[in-house]
């Protein structure tokens, strides 16, 4: 476990934040998947992934109901079996991307999946279009309905626009640019359906995505924040090492790291040799110095998330250290290390202090009780012995010298 130096001050600007440029703000708005900044990103993509997911499940289900009534419906009134084959194949498209959608995890993916759709649909529409030789209220409502469907699906501008260009580009080649002769009221309806769908699902999916970005980034400073928050209830104000808390909530996890990396633990007590007598002689603020060198010392030479040490109050401190090679000798020279910056740690220089410890190697099925009361045997020993020593032993057998 690093070690981190406490938090003592936090700053607020004074200047206010300037306003996004334009160029920015539409950047932000043309691609979905861009942030502000990486760890944003990072922390957005999880998040992507289940709203498109969502999206594309939503917006088929949407065309499914839409396709099925307006199948019905050209039944109904004898539109011709074009009408009705069309909608009812489309339907069971639409039905087919509502259960692939389930399916996929990919972002890329899942996108390309609902522009299939709308753009199969839309060219199913024209083929019937020019197959019937009428641009039917039905075929011109449907276009307009495809258009509204684009703001389900959590788009930026570039998907939504591509799809929209792809739809509005099918149709108007067909009107303007054909053989077939149609009247000048339904070529300017469906131009009127087109552009006015456009603008309003683009100007929609703009605006979802500028809520949903912000609801990110939102939520990513409120659980970072939340995260640092509980990081510094569980750490000691005065020497940035972890505290009593942390331990007791993280040392069954600690010890099931070092089993399952088939790396033995140890678990320690420590403390510093007539600490009393040198904060009345020296002063707490000369005392308080000694203890941020102790943490200081270890913090040089802890090794990641398999080791740690903890402040439990005055001068004890609680440690686990990796199990492998010496560990003795490790603590030893952490010892040393801390008495040599004890020395000039403080206002004037000091007597280097010394510490006694005690350390015992532990098993996956011992608890923090039974190491800690092992610990403290061991280090009742070295102290009852004059101090400056380190007692080791296991769980499963007593203190050597």
């Amino acid at each position: 476990m690093e070690q981190t130096t406490p938090v003592t001050q936090l700053s607020v600007a004074s200047t206010a934040t300037p306003p996004p440029r334009f160029a920015d703000t539409f950047a932000a708005l043309w691609s979905s998947t861009r942030f502000s900044a990486p760890e944003l990103a990072d922390y957005a993509t999880g998040h992507i992934e289940r709203a498109t997911r969502q999206g594309v499940s939503l917006l088929a289900l949407a065309a499914l109901l839409f396709l099925v009534q307006t199948a019905a419906f050209a039944s109904w009134f004898d539109l011709g079996p074009g009408y009705s084959y069309t909608y009812i194949l489309l339907a069971a498209l639409a039905l087919h991307v509502f259960w692939s959608a389930r399916q996929v995890r990919d972002v890329q993916a899942l996108n390309l999946l609902a522009m299939l759709l709308l753009i199969v649909c839309a060219s199913a529409l024209v083929l019937l279009a020019r197959r019937s030789g009428t641009l039917h209220v039905v075929v011109m409502l449907s276009v307009a309905i495809l258009l509204m469907l684009i703001p389900l699906m959590p788009w930026g501008l570039r998907e939504a626009s591509l799809t929209c260009a792809a739809i509005y580009l099918m149709f108007t080649s067909l009107t303007f640019f054909t053989r077939l002769e149609f009247g000048d009221v339904e070529l300017w309806t469906l131009q009127l359906a087109m552009l006015t769908s456009t603008l309003l699902s683009l100007v929609l999916v703009g605006r979802a995505l500028r809520v949903r970005k912000n609801d990110l980034a939102l939520r990513f400073r409120l659980e970072r924040t939340g995260a640092a928050m509980a990081t510094l209830a569980e750490r000691d104000h005065l020497t940035g090492a972890w505290n009593r808390r942390f331990l007791e909530r993280e040392f069954a996890r600690v010890v099931g790291l070092h089993a399952r990396l088939g790396a033995p633990a140890c678990f320690g007590l420590l403390d510093i040799d007539q600490f009393k007598p040198l904060n009345d002689t020296y002063g707490h603020r000369q005392g308080d110095s000694v203890l941020q060198a102790v943490a200081a010392a270890f913090e040089e030479r802890l090794d990641g998330e398999l080791e740690c040490l903890v402040r439990l109050g005055g001068d004890e401190f609680a440690f686990i250290l990796a199990g492998g090679g010496e560990p003795r000798a490790r603590l030893a020279a952490t010892l040393a290390a801390a008495a040599g910056l004890a020395t000039h740690s403080g206002e004037r220089e000091i007597p280097a202090p010394s510490f006694s410890a005690g350390l015992v190697a532990l098993d996956l099925a011992c608890t923090l009780d039974a190491a800690y009361a092992q610990a403290d045997a061991l280090l009742y020993q070295a102290k009852r012995a004059g101090g400056a020593a380190i007692r080791c032993g296991s769980m499963a057998q007593g203190a050597t010298p």
